[in-house]
């Protein structure tokens, strides 16, 4: 299987296609395509039939929209730990992932994923107050605690995740928000902290900032850490 991905550091949608290829356990290679060269239009209407990636190529066929690529990961390894075992977990942690796929437009409008960058980097830009002061933004981080917090007092038992001790997609899903907190000095509730601190410290995606560490160096550290 092939995964064409864009920039680690800023993506978060190819972050999450990511997490569900490794989380299939199934052998996965990745292709990225920045999508601010001067081929990048051309080579992003050859891979994609939507203009839009992640996209999954397996054997010929084109899966695109990463709820998809969950779920097909999921039919070619069912078990795995892209979603939980239970029948009512697993609708629980679908809903929990579709929240996330759907919802809070303007929080991510105002807080772009930048896993290089930590707020304020330079005078002159606008402090996270600001940010945060934008509309809709303060209810959509409100919103998103809420969310963690009823998800973990049902099903989070025995574990520090949404559903215990088992990282699963719906995790994956939310780990570029819990990123977004730390890049913006975003302050939680302590419980929503210390779930948004046990998705950063998974394996899985340490391994994704580590990698996205590397790619912002080899690109430009301080260029990256000024966007946008």
């Amino acid at each position: 299987m092939r995964l064409v991905i864009g920039a680690k550091w800023s993506s978060t949608w190819t972050m999450r296609g990511w997490l569900a290829c490794r989380l299939s356990g199934l052998p996965f290679r990745t292709e990225t395509l920045f999508l601010s060269r001067p081929d990048s239009k051309a080579r992003l209407a050859e891979a994609s039939p939507t203009g839009l990636i992640p996209v999954l190529e397996h054997d010929g066929f084109l899966v695109t929209d990463t709820m998809a690529i969950a779920e097909y990961l999921w039919e070619l390894a069912p078990g795995c730990d892209i979603w939980p075992a239970d029948r009512r977990a697993r609708t629980v942690a679908r809903m929990s992932a579709s929240e996330m796929h759907a919802h809070f437009a303007e929080l991510r409008a105002a807080l772009p994923m930048n896993l290089v960058k930590r707020w304020p980097i330079a005078n002159g830009i606008p402090s996270n107050v600001k940010l945060l002061g934008r509309p809709g933004v303060e209810a959509q981080v409100a919103r998103v605690q809420k969310s963690w917090r009823q998800t973990r007092a049902a099903w989070g038992q025995g574990g520090p995740y949404l559903f215990g001790a088992r990282f699963c997609f719906a995790d994956a899903m939310w780990a570029p928000m819990a990123s977004r907190f730390r890049t913006y000095s975003v302050a939680l509730a302590p419980d929503a902290q210390a779930y948004a601190e046990a998705v950063l410290s998974h394996p899985f995606v340490a391994e994704w900032v580590a990698g996205a560490e590397a790619e912002a160096r080899e690109i430009g550290w301080d260029a990256c850490a000024a966007w946008p």
